[in-house]
């Protein structure tokens, strides 16, 4: 029995951590940087050695039976040793070095931002792999195709966590600078008035949710012409149109100081005045979604980082504004005192 234990190396045992986790030999091959034969194969060694099925195909995948239950744990064990070796040596598993991260392209800075101090914190580096926001997030987490996902709404899926980094502190209204919308106060029958563009980077359900309640307290109905999770796009809509473009969180700020082409309205106290979340509604926040098997110590510190990042990032905001509430009482003395 020793010397058929020899046969299980360190990608044998990968196979079989891979199969119980995802359940699914394309996406083992995937993440292993490997081929599905070459699984195959290395689940039938495991099954010799052990004189054990191990995992039984079902209609959605293989399912582990008690046998791999017990052996998960000791092979989890076994392969953070021979990672600790390699870190030991100065060399990184090879499967570790690429970060897939689905995220919104106006949250990249702060992201890589977050991965930086940390790699640099654990002494290790990464080549980042910043995937565009969908709603298959969700899904591609599951399957180990991204290994994490930034979203404003918690995914349901039970092998997924979702890390809270923070709220959604701030919304705003981006339009074309000379917007006839800026011409009279704003309410919320003259926002819906003009086509809207939403950027968004949660299910359509929470969306949809909140253009229902403004269409019933209005009675109009809302026009949508683009919903994206790309800042950038949506900038680039209203420019070149009247539409108007409702934006959460600090991460519009950030881009607007780039451009003399927006103006950027802080809504902040009439989404909480007019469209609130109800209390039995989720309301959106930042998350740092990963699948149960990323959790580490790199994952744990990089959402600290993430959550300290998400701090400095909306206290600039407010300290600007303070800034500029100060300046407008400057100039306003100045003008009472020279008359």
């Amino acid at each position: 029995m020793e010397k058929q234990l020899s046969r299980l190396d360190y990608f044998t045992l990968k196979v079989l951590i891979g199969l119980f986790e995802y359940k699914n030999g394309s996406v083992v091959a995937e993440k292993l940087n490997s081929t599905q034969p070459k699984v195959s194969r290395a689940l039938s060694t495991m099954r010799e050695v052990i004189h054990n099925e191990l995992f039984i195909r079902q209609q959605y995948g293989l399912q582990p039976n008690a046998m791999a239950e017990r052996l998960y744990p000791l092979a989890k064990n076994i392969i953070s040793a021979y990672d600790d070796m390699a870190t030991a040596a100065k060399t990184q598993p090879e499967n570790d070095l690429v970060l897939h991260i689905c995220a919104p392209e106006q949250m990249s800075m702060f992201l890589l931002e977050s991965i930086d101090k940390t790699s640099e914190m654990l002494g290790v580096s990464h080549i980042v792999d910043i995937h565009p926001w969908t709603e298959s997030a969700e899904q591609k987490i599951a399957q180990g195709k991204i290994d994490y996902a930034i979203s404003s709404f918690p995914f349901s899926h039970d092998n997924i966590i979702n890390n809270k980094l923070g709220d959604i502190e701030f919304w705003f209204l981006a339009v074309r600078k000379g917007h006839p919308i800026l011409q009279q106060p704003i309410t919320l029958e003259s926002i819906l008035k003009n086509r809207l563009v939403f950027i968004h980077n949660g299910p359509t359900s929470a969306l949809t949710e909140i253009v229902s309640r403004c269409s019933e307290i209005t009675h109009l109905k809302a026009d949508i012409s683009l919903i994206t999770s790309s800042l950038v796009m949506a900038f680039e809509r209203v420019v070149n149109s009247d539409d108007i473009c409702w934006a959460p969180s600090v991460f519009p700020f950030e881009l607007s100081k780039q451009r003399d082409d927006i103006e950027l309205i802080d809504m902040t106290e009439f989404y909480y005045t007019h469209l609130q979340t109800p209390a039995n509604i989720v309301a959106p926040c930042h998350y740092l979604q990963c699948h149960e098997a990323k959790t580490s110590e790199f994952t744990a510190l990089l959402i600290e980082n993430m959550t300290d990042n998400l701090k400095k990032y909306q206290q600039t905001y407010r300290n600007m504004n303070i800034s500029n509430i100060h300046n407008d009482e400057v100039t306003s003395n100045e003008i009472v005192a020279a008359e």
